[in-house]
């Protein structure tokens, strides 16, 4: 399918990157293509297993009716009170309880540097005080955070240490709070940045960043467990061309499935596996395409190990899957619309049963909306559907679901008259994709939704809302 080059233009530069004053990256010749979105586990919670590589177990099946989504979304509220300076990019994660915990950038006031904030949600009680969770040593930037099923949650970050990045991680447990930043790579030959993190229902953390050596960028990794802490900073690839843009998932047995995007002539998509028995495996490419340039990956797993890559392709949307008997599969395009298609994101709940949203163009220097398409491992991709229908411009979507295959996608929308807003719509299996709603109704300007999900179906969402002279963190919780 041949779209419109036109359209770039228009879907390109609704797309915000960086943190306050971040420079440009120089390890990302790809484009970082957005905040991105942190994992999902995909597993429910449970004791999980310390190691070893997940059992094959069932391919799953259509999740049942069992769960329900909350039924309504609350009052939109403030969660960081710091008016110094603007916040941004926020994220969340939530554990099987309802508590969560979200992480942004915030700049001091005199807008020279920017740090890592964080605040955590609890059951009964709300949201807390924010505090800053990084060392205060220089420019903190690109925060991801994820959160295990007894609420320890791992963040890591980008920081400016007067010459180059580094990455940085803290951890945040119940019983103790935040501990101390630490530094979780000692690679000096360039610059390190686009941290990920996902978690295992053990505590046990992988992270991944893009990482240059002075010539080109490589994929790293490191993996904490709760025990040994953070090991040694470990090479994933071997190309001899840029890598960028990784993402990487857990699933119940700490097998994690990292994906990224690799110049090889044209770009393509590889992932990784690592196994705790067996470390990192081999790149693989799960792609090929050699026509079109692909980018932003974005990867999810189920409790079985399964997982599902989704990216751009040219200018539409395609999909892999991965599944411990067969390894990955032949790629798929997931939606068969002329226009230009970007800003895919992906969930996969513990049955295997997948959920993506992207941004489409509606015509001609028109309306952008948001779509989705379902897996289901008995049935395949879907039909694509379209899951908003206001006027205007619609982008950032993100997308979790729970442990019954129910879904909630969020996205900022850009109506004919209006700010920028945070919309959402909620899926559920047996009922599809409801209608979307406003979940925030302040006058200034919204970007960059979160959205995290319990197994209980409650939902939190996080975005950054101008007051009018900063930026702030706000959220809203649907139960």
């Amino acid at each position: 399918m041949t779209k419109d080059p036109l359209f770039l233009l228009l879907a390109g530069a609704l797309m915000v990157v960086g943190c306050g004053n971040e420079p440009d990256n120089p390890l990302d010749p790809l484009g970082t293509g957005g905040t991105g979105g942190t994992a999902g586990t995909g597993g429910a919670a449970g004791d999980g297993g310390s190691g070893g590589d997940a059992g094959a177990g069932g391919m799953g099946g259509d999740a049942g009716a069992g769960g329900t989504l909350g039924s309504q979304w609350g009052g939109a509220l403030l969660i960081e009170n710091n008016d110094a300076g603007s916040a941004f990019v926020p994220q969340v994660a939530l554990d099987p309880n309802g508590n969560a915990v979200a992480v942004w950038c915030q700049s001091v006031a005199d807008g020279t540097r920017e740090n890592i904030w964080a605040n955590r949600y609890t059951i009964g009680s709300g949201w807390g005080m924010p505090e800053m969770i990084d060392d205060d040593g220089g420019d903190a930037v690109s925060a991801q955070v994820a959160l295990d099923p007894n609420g320890n949650a791992v963040a890591v970050w980008q920081q400016f240490d007067g010459i180059r990045f580094n990455i940085w991680a803290n951890r945040f447990t119940p019983a103790a709070g935040w501990g101390m930043a630490e530094l979780i790579e000692t690679d000096n030959a360039g610059f390190a940045g686009s941290p990920q993190v996902a978690v295992d229902p053990n505590g046990n953390a992988v992270a991944v960043w893009s990482q240059s050596d002075g010539t080109r960028s490589d994929i790293w990794a490191n993996r904490f467990t709760p025990s040994g802490g953070w090991g040694a900073a470990e090479l994933i690839e071997e190309n001899t061309s840029n890598t960028a843009q990784p993402q990487v998932a857990v699933d119940p047995n700490g097998n994690a499935v990292v994906v990224w995007a690799q110049e090889d002539g044209p770009v393509n998509i590889w992932a990784n596996r690592f196994t705790p028995a067996g470390g990192w495996g081999a790149p693989e490419l799960i792609e090929d395409n050699a026509a079109s340039a692909l980018f932003d990956p974005q990867v999810a797993v189920d409790a079985d190990g399964n997982a599902v890559a989704v990216w751009t392709q040219g200018a539409d949307i395609w999909a892999n899957r991965y599944t411990i008997e067969s390894g990955w599969g032949t790629p798929e395009m997931i939606e068969d619309n002329p226009r230009i298609a970007t800003d895919a994101h992906v969930a996969v709940d513990p049955n295997g049963n997948a959920v993506a949203v992207w941004t489409q163009v509606f015509a001609m220097f028109g309306d952008i909306d948001v779509w989705a398409n379902r897996f289901t491992p008995t049935g395949g991709w879907g039909a694509a559907e379209l899951i908003e229908t206001s006027p205007g411009l619609a982008f950032e979507p993100q997308v979790a679901v729970d442990p019954n295959g129910n879904a909630v996608a969020v996205w900022a929308q850009q109506l004919v008259t209006f700010g920028d807003d945070v919309w959402a719509n909620r899926f559920t299996p047996t009922g599809g994709w409801g209608a979307a709603e406003l979940i925030e109704t302040d006058a200034g300007q919204s970007r960059l939704p979160q959205v995290a999900l319990d197994p209980n179906g409650n939902a939190i969402a996080v975005w950054s809302q101008s007051d009018g002279t900063r930026l702030n963190i706000w959220a809203n919780r649907l139960e």
